[in-house]
């Protein structure tokens, strides 16, 4: 994760600072990962780790949850195009979401495409974690599901991509 969020192109558009150290990176670790309302999840390629997804601010009550991506720079073409939609199905199939918020900097227009894509729509409603720049998108289930059909007829290929082992593992024990 510190390799990722340290590297100048792959975070041009995080809002956050990237840590200075490993020491501070593992001590943010340390201190979300404790905290239920964070979730942090490798993603791999044939074994090889590419990125990661984040959902925090995440409220059982209201079944919903703000969502991130980083994918790094040994992804190959066409990975953010299959893990986005592969995140937002974990988090509305298996966690059972019925909404999920994702900030993205309004320069992303690569960011912005995709997850309007997906079904994200403009969202004006308050975040704790929007900063100057960023614009809040929501995506619904109904919507996303819609939206992931009509990508698929447009793209065939796209369901074969999508058809891959998603693993959920624990590693607070």
């Amino acid at each position: 994760m510190f390799g990722w969020r340290s590297d100048v192109d792959t975070s041009r558009y995080l809002s956050g600072a990237a840590p200075k150290s490993i020491a501070q990176q593992r001590e943010w670790f340390e201190r979300v990962s404790g905290d239920p309302a964070y979730s942090y999840h490798i993603v791999e390629d044939d074994g090889v780790p590419i990125g990661f997804t984040s959902m925090y601010n995440a409220d059982p009550s209201r079944r919903d949850a703000e969502w991130g991506l980083v994918i790094g720079r040994h992804r190959k073409p066409g990975d953010v195009s299959v893990v986005a939609p592969l995140c937002c199905s974990c988090a509305f199939d298996h966690g059972r979401l019925e909404s999920l918020y994702t900030c993205v900097n309004e320069k992303n227009v690569g960011a912005v495409r995709r997850v309007e894509q997906m079904g994200a729509r403009l969202f004006e409603g308050p975040s704790i974690y929007r900063k100057e720049g960023e614009i809040l998108l929501c995506i619904r289930p109904d919507e996303f599901r819609r939206r992931l059909r009509a990508l698929i007829d447009d793209n065939p290929a796209l369901a074969d991509e999508l058809a891959v082992e998603t693993r959920v593992v624990d590693t607070v024990a």
